[in-house]
């Protein structure tokens, strides 16, 4: 009998879990982008949903994930139901298979914790980044309250406790988000980065 692996498990508790709870938090992301028009590339898509709502509503937009994970990314092609301005590739955020300047925004929500070569990505990313395009990070902030809004519940689950610890094993402390930015602030697009709160998250905004 072939067990599934532990990636595969793992893409499946996410998909069911917060992939399911989490879709407030994926529409107050990609509302507050608010790309209208050209290409987004969306960097550790997971299954897909950031990538979804990004082109949701938006025909001129062009939405294109990726993630080195084949089953978040079978999850991602179930996900986006036909769309057919959303596309979902395995590819490494270090070595992005796109030419120079394809993209208009980047974003990257609870990946960053993955990066193996943050200073890889961030370089990769200005590369296929248009110019003026801006690559936004987000990470939770184990620290931040649980915002109502962003969290769909049912029958009072998930209670704010798991999501909490969920952020603590997940999400980036203050000292792991100084080091991020201190990458970020190296890399090309150069000191001027911006800091913000947005949710329950951190977020980066890097300009090219």
């Amino acid at each position: 009998m072939n067990l599934p692996d532990r990636r595969s498990l793992t893409a499946l508790a996410y998909q069911v879990g917060p992939g399911r709870y989490y879709q407030p938090a994926y529409r107050f992301i990609a509302n507050d982008i608010a790309v209208e028009r050209g290409a987004v590339l969306d960097v550790g898509t997971g299954p897909g949903w950031l990538a979804i709502h990004l082109a949701a509503g938006r025909a001129e937009v062009d939405a294109v994930g990726i993630d080195t994970c084949p089953h978040m990314l079978r999850f991602a092609e179930a996900n986006k139901a036909g769309r057919l301005n959303v596309t979902f590739h395995r590819m490494d955020a270090t070595k992005i298979v796109y030419p120079d300047r394809t993209f208009d925004v980047a974003v990257a929500v609870q990946s960053a914790h993955h990066w193996a070569d943050a200073a890889g990505v961030f370089a990769e990313v200005y590369r296929v980044l248009a110019e003026g395009g801006r690559f936004y990070v987000y990470e939770a902030d184990p620290d931040a309250d649980v915002p109502a809004e962003w969290i769909a519940r049912r029958g009072g689950f998930p209670p704010d406790l798991l999501i909490k610890r969920q952020w603590a094993r997940f999400g980036m402390d203050a000292a792991r988000w100084s080091a991020l930015r201190a990458v970020a602030e190296a890399s090309p697009f150069g000191p001027d980065v911006g800091d913000e709160t947005h949710g329950f998250c951190r977020r980066l905004v890097c300009t090219r």
